[in-house]
C-alpha cells in the first residue's frame, strides 16, 4: 500500500512539473463535418521548441499537423493515429530556426462512435 501511495504521489508531482513548463497556445472544437481545422497562435510571442496536442470529449484519427511559423515557413508532422479522448500526442520537436508559431493546421478523420465534435488543445514548450 505504501509503495502504491508513493508511486501515485510521484506521478502527480511529475505531471505538475510538466504542466508548469508547457503553455496552452490555443484550442479548437473540431467538427466531424469538416476534417480540417486551424488553431491560430498569432497572439503569443516567443519561440517554442516542442508542441503537443490533447484531445477532449471524443476520439479523433489525427492524420497530419502542419505548424506554420511567423516567417512563412512550416513543418509537417504525420501522426496517422487514433487519439482517444483525454489522450495526447507525444511532444513534437520543432525544427531549428524561426520557431515563432503563427498557426497550426490539423488534418483528421472522424473516429467511429457517432461523435459530433471533439476539443483539441495545443500546448507549447518555450525555448
Amino acid at each position: 500500500m505504501k509503495k502504491l501511495l508513493a508511486l501515485a504521489l510521484m506521478s502527480v508531482i511529475s505531471v505538475g512539473a510538466l504542466a508548469d513548463d508547457w503553455k496552452k497556445l490555443g484550442e479548437r472544437r473540431v467538427s466531424f463535418n469538416s476534417e480540417t481545422d486551424t488553431i491560430h497562435v498569432s497572439g503569443f510571442k516567443g519561440k517554442f521548441d516542442k508542441i503537443f496536442l490533447r484531445v477532449e470529449d471524443a476520439p479523433i484519427r489525427l492524420e497530419k499537423i502542419k505548424v506554420v511559423f511567423g516567417n512563412g515557413g512550416h513543418q509537417n508532422f504525420y501522426i496517422r493515429k487514433r487519439l482517444e479522448k483525454g489522450r495526447q500526442t507525444v511532444p513534437l520537436r520543432l525544427i531549428d530556426g524561426d520557431r515563432v508559431i503563427n498557426k497550426i493546421e490539423l488534418n483528421y478523420r472522424t473516429a467511429m462512435g457517432g461523435y459530433k465534435s471533439a476539443e483539441v488543445k495545443v500546448y507549447g514548450l518555450r525555448s
